[in-house]
C-alpha cells in the first residue's frame, strides 16, 4: 500500500499555462505570465514542473501514488452557477484549458497508481469522492503514518485548503510543500500563505525541488543524471565539477561564457560576472552567476521571489537557476549592470578620497535600495537576545578568545554580561522595531557602479527580522574589516573612538561628534563619517522604538563574533573586542 502520495492541485492550462508577456491571460483566475513562467517554465519540458516530474516518476516506487485534483466545472449545472459567476467561466469540462498543462497531460498515469478528482468548488472534499480514493488507495495505512506531498495553484486558496483538510478531516500528519512548485496570482499571497502553513498546520515547507522529492522518498538515483554536454567553452576564472556543468546548463544557448569572481558569496558559495556570446556571435549583457550548496541556492531563490516587487530595478532578475547532486546555481541579471565597471561597497570606500565620499556612498546605498526593502517598519515584541542567536554555550569560546586577546583591555564586563545571559533570555520580549533586512549586510554583498547604481548579491538571509540588523552588521564590517589599524596607537585611539559611539542616547539623534584629535586621524575621520550615515538610517527604522539598547544587543552579537574572523588582522580583531566590553558594560549595567 501506498504510504507517499502526491497531490497534483488545478495544474491545467486555464490556471498555469505559459503566456507571453504583456499578453491577455484566458481568464481571471490564470495565475499570469511571470508565475506561469516561474512554475512551468518557457519550455514545460525542462521547466520546473517538467524537471521535478521526470524526476518523481523515474524514482517512484511501489509506496507512492498521485492524486491529481483538477476543477471541472459544468456551465449548465444550476449547482455550480454561483462559482462560475464569482471567478468567471474556467476549466469547463472537455475544453484545451481543462486539460492538464504539459508535461502532466502525458505522465498522469505513468505506472504509478493514480487518481484523478474533478473539483468544482473551492473545498475539494465537498461533492467529490476524494476522501474515499484516499482511503482506498491507503487501504489499511493510518493517514498519520503517510508523507503528503502538494504541489500546484492557488497556494493562497487550493493548496492551504487540501493541506487543512488533510490535516483535520482524515488526519495527516506529514504534509510538505514545495515554493518552487507552487504558485498563485499574487506573489505575495502565495509566500504569506507558505508562511501560514508552516506556523499554524505544522506544514513541512521547503524552497528546493531536491529537497522535496526526498521529502516524498525519491533517492539520488533520480537526479545523479549526467549534465548534457553542451560544448560551452569556459574561460577567465577557473572551475570544474558540478559548478562547470551547472553553468554549461545555464548558458546552454552560447558559445563560449567568461567568468571574472565578484566579491562577496562567503560559505561555500562562488559568485562571477560573466561576459557570454551566444551561438551567433552576438555579446550578451552581463549576467551574475552564483553557486553553492543546493539548499542555501534554493532558500535564496524563494528569498528573491519575495522582494523582486519591492525592489524593482535595484533587486536581481532570476534569468534561470538549476541543480545537481550537491550544488545548485542561479543566473541573475541586473539592471544597467553593462554601463561601468562594477566593484564591492568594500573596494569603493576603501579607495573613497575623503569622509564625504565615503558618507556619499553610503547614502547612495540606502536611497537605491535598502530604503525600498526595509520600507514600512512595524512595532513588534521580539526577545532581542534569541532573536540574534546569542547562546550560553557560546560564551566560553568567545571569552576565551578574548583573553588571548585582550593585553590591557580589561575584559570583566565581557564575563559579567555572559555570566548573566540566562536571565537576559529569559526576560519577556520587548517592543522593537521590525522590516524586511537582507540579513547579511556584509560590505562584499552591496555592488556598486560608476553611474550610480547599486545592487545587493546574496539573498540567502533575507526576510522579516529587527529593522536594525542591516544597520548593525555594516556598522560592524566598517569598524572592524575595512577600518585598519596599523598599530597600538592607532588601536587606542580607535577605542577611544567607539566610546564616544557608545555615548549616542537614540536613534533619533545624531552620534557625537569627533573631537580634534580623533579628527585628525584620516583614517577615523572617514570611518567615522560612514559610520554615522550608516546610523542616520536608524531613524527611519526605529518604528517610535529610538531607545540604544536594542542596537546594542545587534552589535555586542556582531563585534564578539568577529573577534573570531580570519579576514581581520590581530590589531582590528582586537578592536571588534574592545567594542564588545563597552556593549557589554552598557547592556549589563557595569
Amino acid at each position: 500500500m501506498p504510504r507517499i502520495l502526491l497531490f497534483t492541485q488545478c495544474l491545467q492550462n486555464d490556471f498555469v499555462a505559459p503566456v507571453s508577456a504583456g499578453a491577455r491571460v484566458p481568464n481571471q483566475l490564470h495565475i499570469g505570465h511571470a508565475e506561469a513562467r516561474r512554475l512551468v517554465g518557457d519550455d514545460p519540458a525542462t521547466g520546473p514542473l517538467g524537471r521535478f516530474l521526470r524526476a518523481f516518476y523515474a524514482g517512484a516506487g511501489p509506496g507512492h501514488a498521485v492524486v491529481h485534483i483538477r476543477d471541472w466545472h459544468d456551465a449548465g449545472d444550476p449547482a455550480q452557477q454561483a462559482h462560475l459567476a464569482h471567478f468567471g467561466p474556467h476549466c469547463l469540462r472537455g475544453t484545451a484549458g481543462a486539460a492538464f498543462v504539459p508535461p502532466l497531460d502525458d505522465l498522469h498515469d505513468d505506472g504509478v497508481p493514480t487518481r484523478i478528482v474533478d473539483s468544482t468548488t473551492l473545498n475539494d472534499f465537498v461533492s467529490t469522492d476524494l476522501e474515499a480514493q484516499i482511503r482506498e488507495l491507503l487501504g489499511p495505512v493510518p493517514p498519520a503514518e503517510v508523507v503528503a506531498g502538494i504541489i500546484g495553484v492557488w497556494t493562497d486558496v487550493k493548496v492551504q485548503y487540501l493541506a487543512y483538510d488533510l490535516l483535520t478531516r482524515l488526519g495527516f500528519r506529514h504534509i510538505v510543500v514545495c515554493s518552487a512548485l507552487a504558485a498563485s496570482r499574487s506573489r505575495v499571497r502565495h509566500f504569506q500563505a507558505l508562511d501560514l502553513l508552516a506556523q499554524n498546520l505544522a506544514v513541512r515547507v521547503v524552497d528546493g525541488i531536491p529537497e522535496f522529492l526526498a521529502a516524498l522518498g525519491i533517492g539520488e538515483r533520480a537526479e545523479t543524471r549526467p549534465a548534457p554536454a553542451y560544448g560551452v567553452a569556459l574561460s577567465g576564472s577557473p572551475l570544474d565539477g558540478e559548478d562547470a556543468d551547472l553553468v554549461r546548463h545555464l548558458f546552454r544557448n552560447c558559445r563560449s561564457v567568461e567568468l571574472a569572481p565578484l566579491a562577496g558569496g562567503f560559505s561555500g558559495a562562488r559568485v562571477w560576472r560573466t561576459r557570454s556570446i551566444d551561438q551567433d556571435g552576438r555579446i550578451e549583457v552581463p549576467f551574475v552567476v552564483k553557486t553553492d550548496e543546493r539548499a542555501k541556492i534554493a532558500k535564496e531563490r524563494a528569498a528573491v521571489e519575495r522582494v523582486e516587487n519591492v525592489l524593482g530595478l535595484s533587486a536581481p532578475t532570476m534569468v534561470d537557476h538549476a541543480d545537481l547532486v550537491t550544488r545548485g546555481a542561479i543566473q541573475y541579471m541586473f539592471a544597467s549592470m553593462h554601463h561601468s565597471p562594477v566593484a564591492a561597497l568594500q573596494r569603493r570606500i576603501a579607495v573613497a578620497r575623503s569622509p564625504e565620499d565615503a558618507a556619499a556612498l553610503l547614502r547612495r546605498v540606502w536611497s537605491n535600495v535598502l530604503c525600498r526593502l526595509s520600507q514600512s517598519p512595524v512595532r513588534d515584541r521580539l526577545q532581542l537576545y534569541g532573536h540574534y542567536g546569542y547562546r550560553p554555550e557560546y560564551a566560553a569560546n568567545t571569552l576565551e578568545r578574548g583573553r588571548a586577546l585582550a593585553g590591557d583591555i580589561d575584559i570583566a564586563p565581557l564575563e559579567t554580561f555572559y555570566a548573566g545571559l540566562p536571565r537576559l533570555l529569559a526576560a519577556d520580549p520587548v517592543d522593537a522595531p521590525v522590516a524586511w533586512v537582507h540579513g547579511d549586510l556584509n560590505l562584499a554583498n552591496v555592488l556598486l557602479d560608476d553611474a550610480g547604481n547599486a545592487w545587493l548579491i546574496d539573498y540567502f538571509h533575507t526576510g522579516p527580522a529587527h529593522a536594525l540588523k542591516d544597520v548593525a552588521k555594516l556598522e560592524n564590517d566598517l569598524k572592524f574589516i575595512l577600518h585598519p589599524v596599523p598599530d597600538e596607537d592607532a588601536l587606542r585611539r580607535a577605542l577611544q573612538w567607539e566610546d564616544l559611539l557608545m555615548r549616542q542616547e537614540s536613534l533619533e539623534a545624531a552620534p557625537p561628534a569627533l573631537p580634534a584629535a580623533l579628527a585628525a586621524d584620516p583614517a577615523i575621520a572617514k570611518s567615522h563619517a560612514a559610520v554615522c550615515e550608516v546610523r542616520s538610517w536608524g531613524k527611519e527604522l526605529c518604528a517610535g522604538v529610538a531607545a540604544m539598547e536594542g542596537y546594542w544587543i545587534a552589535l555586542l552579537r556582531y563585534s564578539a563574533h568577529t573577534t573570531g574572523f580570519e579576514e581581520c588582522d590581530r590589531l582590528q580583531r582586537r578592536h571588534a573586542l574592545g567594542a564588545s566590553v563597552l556593549a557589554a558594560r552598557r547592556l549589563s549595567g557595569a
